[in-house]
C-alpha cells in the first residue's frame, strides 16, 4: 500500500510536519484532487468579489469552512443580521434566514411587523386594492400608474374614452373596426344602452367612424382593464347634402362665372377702344389740313351774260 504522508522531523522542530503524496494537499494531506491542483480548488472559495469565503471562513479542500454562525458556499449567510422591529429580530415573530426575515404563519413585511389584514386595502364594496395592486402592512402597493389608498385612479394612462371607442361602436351600434369580431375584442367592456345619459356622470362624446357623433360613459371595473359602458341609443349623425341645392349651386356658380367673364371681355374691349381713341386724338393734333379746292371739281351752277341786255 502506498503511503499518503511522510513525516519530517527536524532537529530544530518540536513536532513532525506531513507532506502530502503526489494527488493529495491539505495540512494533513487530507485532501485528493485528482486531476486539479490547489489552485484550482481555492477559485472554487472565491465569491463574486474575488474573496476567499468572502473573509469569514477558510477554503479547506474547496470548500469553504465558515466562522462562527456565517454558512453558505462562500460564507454569505448569517442568521443574526435581519432586520430588527421593536429591538427584535424579525420583530420576534419570524426567523432570520441568510439575512432575510422569514416570518411566522400570520405576520409579514421585512422584519416580521405587519400582521396579514386586507382590511385596510378594500374600499367599500370593492376588492383588495381594486385589483390593481397588492396588500402589504395593511397599505396597498398599487400597479404602475395607479393612486392609492385604494389604486382606483391612474395617472398617465391613456384615455378610456379614446382606446374604447372602438369597442362602444361595434357593442352600442355594431359599426367599426371591431363590427366582425366584437364579442372577443372588447371582452373587458360591459355594455348597457340607455335613452339619454345621467348628466351628473362624466361622460364621453366623439366622432365614430362614419362621422356621428356618440355619447357614453366609462366605469372603470375591478381590475386593469376592466369596464362598464352605458352608451346612448341615439347618435347625432350630419345631415346628408340636398341634391337640388348641390345642382343649383353647380348652376348658379357656372352662371357666375359666365358673367363675370363676360364683364371681362367687356372691360378689356373698353379699354382697348379708349387707347384707340386716344391714338387717333393724338394723329388728328399732329395733322396740317389745307384748305386748297379739288382741280377735278366743277361748281354745278354756271352764270351766262345777254349781249344785248342793256340793263334797262
Amino acid at each position: 500500500m502506498t503511503p499518503k504522508t511522510a513525516n519530517i522531523n527536524p532537529a530544530a522542530a518540536r513536532e513532525a510536519s506531513p507532506v502530502g503524496s503526489a494527488g493529495f494537499i491539505g495540512r494533513i494531506c487530507e485532501c485528493a484532487i485528482g486531476k486539479e491542483d490547489k489552485d484550482t480548488l481555492r477559485k472554487a472559495c472565491l465569491n463574486a468579489d474575488g474573496v476567499e469565503c468572502g473573509g469569514r471562513g477558510e477554503c479547506v479542500c474547496g470548500r469553504c469552512q465558515c466562522h462562527g454562525n456565517y454558512h453558505g458556499d462562500h460564507c454569505e449567510c448569517d442568521d443574526e443580521h435581519c432586520e430588527k422591529f421593536q429591538n427584535q429580530l424579525c420583530g420576534g415573530n419570524g426567523k432570520c434566514k441568510c439575512g432575510v426575515c422569514s416570518c411566522n404563519e400570520g405576520y409579514e413585511g421585512s422584519a416580521c411587523q405587519c400582521k396579514v389584514s386586507q382590511t385596510e386595502c378594500k374600499p367599500p364594496n370593492g376588492t383588495v386594492c381594486h385589483g390593481r395592486g397588492v396588500c402589504r402592512c395593511s397599505r396597498c402597493e398599487c400597479d404602475a400608474g395607479y393612486q392609492r389608498p385604494h389604486c382606483k385612479t391612474c395617472l398617465g394612462c391613456p384615455d378610456p374614452c379614446q382606446t374604447k371607442l372602438n369597442c362602444i361602436e361595434c357593442l352600442g351600434f355594431n359599426i367599426g373596426p371591431f363590427k366582425g369580431n366584437c364579442s372577443k375584442a372588447c371582452s373587458t367592456v360591459v355594455p348597457d344602452t340607455v335613452s339619454q345619459l345621467n348628466k351628473e356622470v362624466k361622460h364621453c362624446e366623439l366622432k365614430d367612424s362614419e362621422s356621428c357623433w356618440i355619447k357614453f360613459s366609462l366605469e372603470q371595473l375591478d381590475g386593469v382593464d376592466t369596464y362598464k359602458a352605458v352608451i346612448q341609443s341615439e347618435r347625432v349623425c350630419p345631415e346628408p347634402p340636398s341634391v337640388t341645392a348641390i345642382i343649383g349651386a353647380a348652376i348658379g356658380s357656372v352662371a357666375l362665372i359666365g358673367l363675370v367673364l363676360l364683364m371681362l371681355v367687356k372691360f378689356f374691349i373698353y379699354i382697348k377702344d379708349v387707347k384707340e381713341f386716344r391714338k387717333f386724338e393724338k394723329e388728328k393734333k399732329k395733322s396740317k389740313w389745307t384748305d386748297g379746292a379739288n382741280p377735278l371739281f366743277k361748281n354745278a351752277t354756271t352764270t351766262t351774260t345777254n349781249p344785248i341786255f342793256t340793263g334797262e
